[in-house]
């Protein structure tokens, strides 16, 4: 005998098992192709990748404990043949951003000297510790079938591990944040199409057959999709199901999926639209969060990539990168300081000039 709850919804025994079809959820282990559909990813890996691939460079001589700049060689301005220079380096932090590893393929002129580099799609280099009776141990690399050494590929990494030849990557380290974040997405996007919650509850104090019950479902559904008015009658009553707007799209929950990867990439959360609950946006508080970012997340990508380019160099030669124009204060109080420079004589105007680029 049907239930008075199949009569209403005209559900019975034999459709039990039948569920709502909920959204799909992300796949359990995140990929860097994955994890790039985030916009928090995409646009916290772009934030480190873009200021880096536009710094410039210098290049200087080490010798008998003296530091001397020198013009930089060809293969620091333009180090693959096949890219501009600002390309080479945004897709080596993209590279390690999403995979915590890089892999410079270096080719050689007939004198020695590096003159080219590769960047090598990371998952298709495999690496692998040399046979030997020495305590000293190398490890070799392997692409596409083909074997090179130490001296051929130059291997970036920013999360190092004792035993790990490997850099660890941040996607595949942190993986249930990131899983947890596309979960959450995916469920958004899908509440209203695939969730299996009803827009509203059409109730009524008659009894109802299963058939009735299917007919009058079907009549609603045909009215509401092409906007006709609505007519109640014999003791029916419609409630809707609503949201807010900030419940709908769980916004608060995705804000913290937000500040998470913000952590995870060491990007202040302002620069990913979203703050810290209870932090102020003064300009004090702006400018040390910039240097903190400058110092402990850029950083730990350039002093990657200028160990690998110093490593293509001959030796005693370093390239470093100038970060002084990211480092550089409002332009009164650089004013303020070049004031007291010229005043106190460790500076000249044409010192000032060269450092603004007012020098023609």
């Amino acid at each position: 005998m049907a239930t008075i709850w199949q009569r209403l919804t005209g559900r019975v025994e034999e459709t039990r098992a039948v569920q709502p079809t909920v959204p799909s959820r992300a796949a359990t282990y995140a990929t860097p192709e994955l994890a790039l559909s985030l916009t928090a990813v995409y646009r916290a890996v772009q934030i480190i990748a873009t200021p880096i691939s536009k710094m410039n460079l210098r290049t200087f001589r080490y010798a008998t404990g003296m530091e001397m700049q020198i013009e930089n060689p060809i293969i620091v301005n333009k180090p693959s043949l096949l890219e501009s220079r600002r390309d080479f380096l945004f897709q080596t932090v993209v590279a390690l951003g999403l995979e915590g590893n890089a892999f410079w393929l270096k080719q050689f002129s007939s004198s020695g000297a590096v003159n080219n580099l590769i960047l090598l799609p990371g998952n298709s280099v495999s690496i692998q510790y040399v046979n030997t009776n020495d305590i000293t141990q190398g490890v070799e690399y392997f692409f596409e079938g083909r074997r090179y050494s130490m001296d051929q590929m130059e291997h970036l990494k920013i999360f190092s591990r004792v035993g790990f030849l490997r850099g660890l990557s941040p996607i595949e380290t942190c993986n249930r944040d990131i899983a947890s974040a596309l979960d959450l997405r995916d469920y958004a996007a899908n509440w209203f199409s695939a969730a299996g919650v009803p827009t509203g509850i059409l109730t009524t104090n008659q009894m109802l057959n299963p058939a009735d019950a299917e007919s009058i479902t079907a009549t609603w559904h045909n009215k509401q999709q092409n906007r006709q008015v609505a007519v109640l009658g014999n003791g029916f009553d419609y409630k809707a199901i609503s949201l807010t707007p900030r419940d709908a799209l769980f916004t608060d929950t995705q804000e913290q999926a937000v500040r998470q990867i913000a952590r995870l990439y060491g990007v202040p959360s302002r620069l990913l639209l979203t703050s810290v609950p209870g932090s102020s946006d003064t300009y004090t508080n702006v400018q040390d969060e910039n240097q903190v970012f400058y110092r402990h997340t850029l950083m730990a990508y350039t002093d990657a990539i200028t160990d690998a380019l110093s490593n293509c160099l001959p030796r005693g030669t370093r390239v470093e990168f100038d970060f002084e124009h990211l480092f550089k204060a409002d332009i009164s109080a650089r004013y303020d300081y070049y004031k007291t420079g010229i005043d106190a004589g460790f500076l000249t105007p044409e010192m000032v000039q060269v450092k603004e680029g007012l020098n023609g």
